[in-house]
């Protein structure tokens, strides 16, 4: 059960029944969700009396997918018919149904979603053609403090498997999340700190393997609670596989990985006060894929000889990110300003590029710290939040192949968002809503050569500063129907490798050459959807135009650069005016008795505006249809996607075109409950049933790796 506009969830007991203590007087929307029922909604209001509020809420079998709360969209968290842009969330069922070894896998099948292919591991979200350094992914809401926008090489270290749900944020969020949210946001909601005290010790037991990346994945959770104000959790997992297994059955060889992570965390949750703390953290070891060269024959079994080669070899990548974080939520009391959230977190992540003769060829260290203090506001019909941001990042490549000097980030900046309803009652459910938000940030970056000046000159600082906005509008035309429209601004500020990069970036087997004279992206979007939801029908279509003015993107120089004795491409970066325009949509229906259809599709143009020029690895269009017999309980279906050619390329020696092609995947779902409590979840799937050997056209080694081939996935998951 999540509360919106608390940002609270809970537990219930074996006999349906949960506790949500210490809200503050105001309105609250409830959101129940349980695996295999459609998410029940119902809107309360705590009374400034203090007295207890009791609801009774009946939940319904359902087999079409429908969505609940979105608190990722909205600072006070909202339903999704009221949210003004486009959102997804995946759970439950869903969740199972896509789980891979990666968030941007994970997601990749949804509308407007790709992923950012580099093995197995390395595999990052893309949101409307943009990825990198201009997609934000969270954890419970805070920053991963990892490196994976950085380089296509480089992975998220949040692990799928621990998530509870995951929602996206599709077009830019800059207005609550700042630099880096221009294509929008991935929050990987896990709930380590307990903001509600379950009445007796629940968790959750989970498996998976597969056979495409041969392995599998174990992972448990408790959450205990102590006494009636005091609740502890606990989770850990791990995840082993070998080398990948491609369409066709050949292995592309050093794909092989393995993580090991574990959480603690406890909270006290009072009337007055909630406090709240975790502790993360994850070793992870996984190898890149690389180009072994046209020269090499198959052996008997299909694979590839990949003794030599070029390019950077069997690079293997080892590392740990560690995560803690504090928050507290104070209810004053005070009908303006009725919470005052605070949370405070510090990371630490590194990681080693470890070359084939074992030796370290550059060692990775971040620090980040990050402080957000966010108060909920009520002025009259307007409800909405206000608050202050501080982020802070220490970022120090070490090595010979260390290709950006170390640099300083600081990221201060204030918003406030209101949500004003058009209707005579401000408190009635799905009223035409208006939301309003202005944002201001300060963002500077300052070099620390060091040893390295010679190569790096001496230290540079830049200040950018930007004032970002956003405008929206929702309204209901039907029970459970809505049309939204949104125009927003926003901005990201260049990364340290995009200004002062000098040396050859062994990710995209190019030499890098920074440009300090960069100005910061703005950006100018516009979208406009409708969303439906009912037990019978699920449906988000959406329209959108992105307008980036200074994107920063690659530019190839004339002369090539030797490096080991090989000519490499030299590049260096620029700021064109670029335009991202698109479609994107998805439909379900319960057709006759359990069967239930569905339809998706999108499209994505993004050009240089003002010339014949595209923007590079943007993915192609995609339409797909899905067919499943489901009863709340059992489920059989699959579905089809037809990915189209994509050939509007740059044509560079990364940048190839790419052919269409087909997936077909089938899935299978038993849901069942032992002893009152237990509820198992037991998922099938055969993805890319036709073993079809295919390349993505986001993927930045498309040109010599292919994308996994046939694969068996078995996920079993027991609540309790």
């Amino acid at each position: 059960m999540v509360a919106s506009g608390s940002n609270r969830s809970a537990l219930t007991d074996e006999r349906g029944e949960f506790a949500l203590r210490g809200l503050p007087s105001g309105t609250y929307h409830l959101d129940l969700v349980r695996i295999g029922y459609a998410s029940a909604h119902q809107v309360v209001t705590v009374a400034s009396s203090g007295s207890d509020v009791r609801v009774s809420i009946v939940m319904h079998v359902a087999t079409v997918r429908l969505s609940s709360v979105n608190v990722t969209a909205t600072p006070t968290g909202s339903d999704p018919l009221d949210v003004t842009q486009a959102t997804v969330q995946l759970g439950g069922k869903e969740l199972q149904r896509a789980l891979s070894t990666s968030i941007g896998q994970t997601l990749s099948k949804e509308p407007g979603m790709a992923a950012r292919f580099n093995g197995p591991m390395a595999s990052t979200p893309v949101i409307r053609g943009l990825t990198g350094e201009r997609v934000l992914v969270l954890q419970d809401g805070e920053r991963t403090g990892d490196l994976s926008s950085a380089a296509a090489d480089h992975m998220n270290a949040v692990d799928p498997s621990s998530a509870e749900r995951i929602e996206v944020i599709r077009g830019p969020a800059s207005l609550l999340y700042g630099n880096n949210a221009l294509g929008g946001v991935v929050n990987v909601i896990s709930n380590d700190i307990p903001t509600s005290i379950p009445t007796k010790a629940s968790g959750y037991l989970l498996g998976q393997g597969e056979s495409a990346t041969p392995g599998g994945v174990g992972g448990v959770g408790l959450t205990l609670p102590l006494g009636s104000q005091f609740a502890l959790t606990a989770r850990g997992g791990l995840r082993d596989f070998t080398d990948t297994r491609v369409g066709g059955g050949a292995k592309q060889l050093n794909t092989s990985g393995s993580t090991q992570n574990f959480t603690v965390g406890g909270g006290y949750v009072g009337t007055k006060l909630s406090l709240g703390g975790v502790y993360r953290q994850m070793n992870f070891e996984y190898g890149l894929p690389y180009d072994a060269g046209d020269d090499h024959d198959h052996d008997h079994d299909g694979e590839e000889d990949h003794e030599e080669g070029h390019g950077h070899g069997r690079v293997r990548i080892d590392g740990l990110r560690r995560v803690g974080s504090l928050q507290g939520t104070l209810n004053t009391g005070v009908t303006a300003l009725p919470t005052i959230k605070v949370d405070q977190t510090v990371q630490s992540y590194r990681h080693s590029e470890i070359e084939e003769s074992g030796e370290v060829g550059t060692r990775f260290n971040l620090s980040t710290q990050t402080t957000n203090i966010t108060a909920r506001t009520r002025f009259g019909r307007a409800a909405g939040a206000l608050g202050v941001q501080g982020i802070f990042r220490q970022y120090a490549p070490v090595g010979e192949e260390a290709f950006t000097p170390a640099a300083d980030n600081r990221n201060l900046a204030a918003f406030v968002f209101q949500e004003f309803p058009i209707t005579r009652n401000p408190d009635a459910d799905h009223a035409p809503r208006l939301q309003l938000g202005a944002r201001y940030d300060r963002f500077t970056i300052e070099t620390n050569p060091g040893a390295e000046a010679e190569r790096f000159g001496a230290p540079r600082t830049r200040n950018f500063d930007n004032m970002a906005g956003s405008i929206g509008l929702s309204v209901p035309v039907a029970e459970g129907v809505s049309l939204s429209a949104n125009a927003s601004r926003g901005f990201r500020a260049p990364a340290v490798e995009e200004l002062y990069a000098d040396g050859f970036h062994a990710a995209v087997g190019t030499y890098d050459v920074g440009n300090p004279d960069l100005k910061a992206e703005q950006s100018t979007g516009l979208e406009a959807g409708l969303r439906a939801q009912s037990s019978r029908v699920f449906a988000q279509f959406n329209g959108y135009y992105n307008r980036i003015d200074g994107y920063i993107t690659p530019v190839a120089l004339a002369t090539p650069v030797v490096v080991d004795g090989e000519a490499v491409p030299s590049v260096t970066f620029a700021g064109r005016d670029a335009v991202l325009a698109g479609v994107e949509g998805q439909v379900e229906s319960k057709l006759v008795h359990h069967f239930v259809g569905g339809l998706m599709g999108d499209y994505t143009r993004a050009s240089i505006r003002g010339s014949d020029d595209v923007l590079p690895y943007i993915p192609a269009g995609r339409l797909g249809a899905s067919l499943r017999y489901d009863n709340g309980r059992v489920s059989l279906g699959g579905d089809v996607r037809r990915v189209f050619a994509q050939d509007r390329v740059t044509g560079d020696e990364l940048d190839v075109a790419t052919d269409a092609y087909t997936l077909l995947d089938l899935n299978a779902s038993w849901l069942f409950t032992l002893a009152g409590r237990q509820v198992h979840s037991v998922t099938l799937r055969l993805d890319n049933a036709l073993d079809e050997q295919y390349r993505d056209a986001t993927s930045r080694i498309k040109r010599f790796a292919y994308n996994p081939g046939r694969n068996i996935a078995l996920v079993y998951k027991v609540l309790y």
